[in-house]
């Protein structure tokens, strides 16, 4: 990417991206592509970046629904939900991620730029009102890069979109300014575009609800892993510890030469087992046979990569056992109880984060759709979104208590039948028994 100093200055903006920033901006998305620095030799990424964005996205999206109650902006945000299911759990390892909605002739559609791929240049009362997007495209030898300013004004309430092309002969670098119908996909975009009445910005921002602990000042969010990069280091070289442990212990046989048949000088091996032979010559022409067995120290090396994996747990907010070993997990009641309640707090607030920036996006959609049908005096459709309790208690449990709470009269058995259904209440009551007596449905004896 081209560093976000040249980019605002290019645009003639102030960049909101700190040095300190970017690199740490680079280490997260390095970490979750597996380019680290600790990984060399025999020391390999295991993967856990990615486990833990992909399970946090599914804790986030496992009961997800969203819809507006507005007929073309609702059919665009239900071709934009796919998309944000594949995008999401990026947008969370690199601290955040960017909606941007663009109105093209088949109607809106929704662009997602992590926050890798943005410049932040504006912030009103901790609302990002400006961004700028490069886009870069290769054409024969040259590189060309495209700079999309975003920048909203509460107090005109206008939305303007600056457009900006830049030719060089090397990739990454913006080199210089050209014009924007040098690039046959850019040719039709208008340099300037003013929108008027806008009540807020055309795009919406995703932050991780964390505190920067990078630079405290910074308006950018953090990624979901940011405090358990050394624990990652920390993982990926146990493993090696683990995977040299099993490959230093394999059993192995030392034998004299005398004890194989020869074949062009060279002793015959089984088959197949060739590894587990070293031939050596006698030592003062004695026959040998000796067995390597060496004791595999795999339980204390595996206890350590547990813990490794309990610390990471803790600091990116995921209850113990989604990575770790679930019968090291099972300490006492109050542990388990606090690990789930801590991961349970974190996915609640990473999804009124995601409510609030897909309420931004919805209002986006929707106002492209009224300026281009010339609707202006439209009015905004909220945004009705659902990210369900799933997160919150196990099913099974729940129905055994809301069960036994119909059994000590409690709750009315409709209403159990209601929640467990999702029907109305009319119509539990016409699935209830003509009768019910003390050995009936919830009284847990016989009928």
């Amino acid at each position: 990417m081209i560093d976000a100093y040249t980019v605002a200055a290019a645009m003639g903006m102030p960049c909101m991206t700190s040095g300190e920033m970017q690199e740490a901006l680079q280490l997260w998305d390095d970490i979750y592509r597996g380019r680290v620095s600790w990984c060399k030799n025999r020391v390999r990424p295991i993967g856990l970046p990615v486990a833990v964005t992909r399970e946090i996205k599914r804790l986030i999206l496992t009961e997800f629904s969203a819809s507006v109650d507005d007929a073309t902006a609702d059919q665009q945000l239900q071709q934009f939900i796919p998309q944000l299911r594949r995008g999401l759990d990026y947008g969370l390892a690199t601290g955040g991620m960017l909606l941007k909605p663009c109105y093209m002739s088949g109607g809106v559609a929704v662009d997602i730029v992590p926050q890798t791929a943005y410049v932040p240049v504006d912030y009103t009362d901790g609302t990002c009102t400006g961004v700028i997007c490069p886009e870069e495209v290769a054409i024969g030898e040259n590189y060309y890069t495209r700079l999309e300013a975003h920048t909203y004004n509460r107090q005109d309430m206008t939305h303007t979109i600056r457009q900006k092309c830049y030719k060089s002969s090397m990739p990454g670098q913006l080199g210089l300014e050209c014009s924007l119908q040098d690039v046959p996909q850019w040719a039709g975009i208008t340099p300037t575009k003013v929108f008027d009445n806008v009540a807020s910005p055309l795009f919406s921002v995703f932050r991780v609800p964390d505190a920067n602990n990078i630079v405290p000042v910074s308006p950018l969010g953090v990624s979901v892993y940011a405090d358990a990069a050394g624990f990652f280091k920390d993982a990926d070289e146990q493993w090696e510890r683990i995977m040299w442990e099993m490959e230093s212990s394999e059993r192995a046989i030392n034998a004299s030469i005398d004890l194989f048949r020869l074949k062009n000088g060279k002793p015959e091996l089984p088959k197949g087992r060739e590894r587990m032979y070293m031939v050596m010559q006698q030592p003062d022409n004695k026959t040998f046979f000796q067995a390597f067995s060496p004791e595999v120290r795999d339980t204390s090396y595996f206890n350590a990569l547990n813990q490794i994996l309990r610390r990471i747990e803790s600091a990116v907010g995921l209850s113990y056992g989604t990575l770790s070993e679930v019968s090291d997990v099972e300490k006492t009641a109050e542990e388990i109880a606090a690990s789930k309640q801590r991961s349970f707090v974190r996915v609640s607030d990473l999804q009124e984060a995601l409510r609030t920036a897909l309420e931004g996006l919805v209002y986006g959609i929707q106002y492209y759709n009224a300026y281009y049908s010339d609707n202006l005096s439209f009015s905004a459709a909220p945004l009705s979104c659902s990210f369900g309790d799933g997160i919150k208690e196990d099913s099974d449990k729940e129905y055994q208590r809301r069960v036994q709470m119909v059994r000590e009269k409690l709750l009315r058995p409709e209403l159990f039948l209601a929640w467990y259904f999702g029907c109305t209440e009319e119509e539990a009551l016409e699935m209830l028994p003509q009768q019910q007596d003390d050995g009936g449905l919830f009284s847990g004896g016989l009928t």
